[in-house]
C-alpha cells in the first residue's frame, strides 16, 4: 500500500460518521435513508458523509463476512515468518499471490511476518509452510499457530471513549 493510501483522514471521524461506518461494518447493504435515520441526518448529508469517507480512505470497501468452515476452509492458523530484512520486497510479492493468505503483515518483533491464513486441511497446510514459506528467499524459521476457536471478530474497532 502506498504512503498517501496509508495517510490520516483529513478529519477523524466524528460521531455521525462512527454512526454510518459502524452501520456500514455490520451490514453493507444498509441503504442512505436508512443510514440518515441512525445517524439523525439529512439523507444528502449521509450521502455526503459515505463519499468523504470513502475519498479519504477511511472507507476502502464493502464486502460480505463468509463462514469459512462452511466453505471447506476448516483450518485456520497463524503463521509465524523469520527471515532476513533484505528479501522483504521479494517476498512481499510472492506471499501477495498465495491464495490462502487473508492477511499478511510485515510486523516488528521476533518474527518479521504474520500470515492469517485458511486453507482446506492440514495437508494444504504442512504444503504452505514446509515447501512454499521454508522456500522463499531468507526464511530461516517458521512458527504454526492453529487457530481452535474464533472469539471475537470485528469488522471495524471502535474508539474506546
Amino acid at each position: 500500500m502506498a504512503s498517501d493510501e496509508r495517510r490520516r483522514p483529513r478529519r477523524l471521524p466524528d460521531r455521525v460518521d462512527q454512526v454510518i461506518i459502524n452501520a456500514l461494518a455490520e451490514d453493507a447493504r444498509t441503504g442512505v435513508t436508512e443510514l440518515a435515520e441512525l445517524a439523525n441526518v439529512s439523507r444528502a448529508t449521509a450521502y455526503n458523509r459515505i463519499k468523504r469517507l470513502t475519498d479519504d480512505g477511511v472507507i476502502r470497501g464493502y464486502s460480505a463476512v463468509v463462514d469459512h468452515a462452511k466453505m471447506g476452509l476448516g483450518i485456520t492458523a497463524l503463521i509465524l515468518v523469520s527471515g532476513s530484512q533484505p528479501d522483504w520486497r521479494a517476498n512481499r510479492e510472492i506471499i501477495s499471490a498465495y491464495p490462502e493468505v487473508e492477511y499478511c503483515w510485515y510486523v516488528a518483533g521476533s518474527a518479521d511476518i504474520v500470515l492469517l491464513v485458511r486453507l482446506t486441511d492440514t495437508d494444504q497446510l504442512r504444503d504452505l509452510v514446509l515447501t512454499r514459506l521454508q522456500s522463499l528467499p531468507g526464511v530461516n524459521a517458521t512458527q504454526t499457530l492453529t487457530v481452535i476457536d474464533e472469539v471475537v471478530h470485528r469488522p471495524v474497532v471502535r474508539p474506546a471513549e
